[in-house]
């Protein structure tokens, strides 16, 4: 194989099922995402099985890639969902040593998936449910209900600069508990929270 051929070029091949390309863009790409799964605290076990169901996944939807598309943002796009899969589960497996909290189990993955967004959902309700009165209020209109600065200070009668100190003492409460308790990812709670 020419190994001066572009990366839409290789994914062209990839399209058609040509090992030589996969493994090409193996080679290109592995490595990078191997070191952003790092970067996002990832061991490397895990890091090195995400590459591996980045690319299987590629694998199977090789028929349906476009060449002119950014394949590394196709990549990254993927990563991130199986980062974000992973955390779910690794979140559940705390819950369950550290709290003893049982979870279903069905053989459907979609309603599996499901049951876990739950779960950690209702997991991360219970650390905000801990924060003073006045912060958990507004930081449950901000995002359950994803009220504006000046809509939460309306509705409460306060002033808006109330309301953003009161959000900025919460997060730093949550952020300090979630990473002090190694309980869900931080970034993981805002996510959850708009849902």
């Amino acid at each position: 194989m020419d190994n001066n051929l572009s990366v839409p070029e290789l994914v062209g091949l990839l399209q058609t099922g040509d090992q030589k390309a996969y493994n090409k863009l193996y080679k290109l790409f592995g490595p990078k995402i191997l070191n952003t799964c790092r970067k996002m605290y990832l061991n490397r076990q895990d890091s090195e099985e995400v590459v591996q169901e980045v690319f299987l996944k590629v694998w199977e939807k090789r028929a349906t890639l476009d060449s002119t598309l950014s394949f590394n943002a196709y990549l990254l796009a993927i990563m991130k969902s199986r980062i974000f899969k992973r955390s779910k589960k690794q979140a559940l497996e705390i819950a369950y040593q550290k709290y003893n909290i049982h979870f279903l189990k069905k053989s459907d993955n979609s309603t599996e998936e499901q049951i876990l967004f739950e779960e950690i959902k209702s997991f991360s309700n219970k650390a905000i449910a801990s924060l003073p009165k006045g912060q958990k209020e507004v930081i449950s209109l901000r995002y359950s209900e994803q009220l504006t600065s000046d809509e939460i200070a309306e509705k409460l009668h306060i002033s808006k600069r109330t309301v953003e100190n009161q959000l900025y003492k919460a997060t730093k409460k949550l952020k300090k508990q979630f990473i002090s308790n190694e309980l869900i990812p931080y970034e993981m709670l805002l996510i959850l929270l708009i849902y």
